[in-house]
């Protein structure tokens, strides 16, 4: 993941019947007036990266998530027909986007038309990351969301055998995803309210209000129990985890039924030890990123 004078970054090795084995999970800065291409070029050198694969992720500003109905097109014409649908859809211009789609869970009886997620990145973002990695890491050739990264992770935990929601907090949004045996059902970015983010200099604003938040989540589940006829999801995983997920966990079991934990990776991979629970959020992502095994596409 590319940020602004900074890359995350994690190292993933998978052995077949094995727990996946985390080599290397850390966020690097720039030195100095360092360009992020060439201080990717050196991380990349440094841990003799530049042949394996790569996947990158697009920051969440740069792209949007939605559902659409799925049009009666041939597949060939089915991302041209989605592009045209997203065209009143998304905040930016669909001419400066790049489109791609996959598959919801059938919906229940009720639903009446089959749905779809649809991905419209910024142009400009896909091309920046192209531009970077490209010519340093010959494996690359995936850019994800943060959506599906996160669903990595959660596939790996057990709760999510009989379906779980995930929230992971950023700076100035909340990521929740909802997923049952390694398939994203739903997905929801939580914008804070004003005096709520988490980065506030206002010791008495540095809160989230629990009440609001457990609102919102009940209603994704609410929606994910009603339209795919599944039994109710009855775990919360907080994630990444530290103090201030701690608190928020415990303020939200005030306020829901649910069984709330913090994510613990060194439960569902190897050498999670090495960087701790408290990683910063793009670290996480990252290793999500790198977890990614299925490469079928619509």
């Amino acid at each position: 993941m590319i940020g602004d004078g900074a890359i995350a970054l994690a190292v993933v090795r998978r052995r077949t019947g094995e727990r996946p084995a985390v080599e290397h999970c850390a966020l690097h800065r720039c030195e100095g007036s360092e360009a992020v291409e060439h201080l990717l070029q050196r991380v990349l050198a440094k841990l003799g990266l530049n042949r394996a694969t790569v996947f990158a992720t697009v920051s969440g500003d740069d792209y949007q998530l939605v559902q659409v109905e799925a049009p009666e097109v041939q597949p060939a014409e089915l991302r041209a027909a989605i592009r045209w649908r997203l065209r009143d859809v998304i905040n930016f211009h669909i001419d400066d986007a790049v489109v791609d789609v996959f598959e919801i869970p059938d919906q229940s009886r009720r639903a009446q038309a089959k749905m779809l997620f649809a991905v419209a990145a910024r142009s400009a973002a896909v091309q920046r990351l192209v531009s970077a990695l490209a010519p340093v890491a010959s494996g690359f050739d995936v850019i994800d969301i943060p959506e599906l990264c996160l669903r990595n992770v959660t596939a790996l935990l057990p709760q999510d055998q009989k379906g779980v929601a995930t929230l992971l907090l950023g700076e100035r949004a909340a990521q929740l995803i909802l997923t049952r045996q390694g398939v994203l059902y739903q997905a929801r970015r939580i914008e804070y309210s004003r005096g709520l983010s988490f980065d506030s200099n206002d010791a008495a604003d540095n809160q989230l209000d629990a009440g609001s938040l457990a609102l919102e989540i009940q209603r994704s589940l609410d929606y994910y129990e009603s339209h795919y006829d599944q039994t109710p999801i009855g775990d919360l995983v907080i994630a990444p985890a530290g103090e201030r997920a701690g608190e928020l966990a415990e303020r939200l079991r005030a306020e829901t039924s649910l069984r709330i934990a913090l994510l613990d990776l060194s439960g569902v991979v190897d050498g999670a030890d090495a960087f701790g629970m408290d990683i910063p959020a793009e670290c996480l992502l990252a290793l999500g990123a790198a977890l990614r095994v299925e490469t079928t596409a619509l």
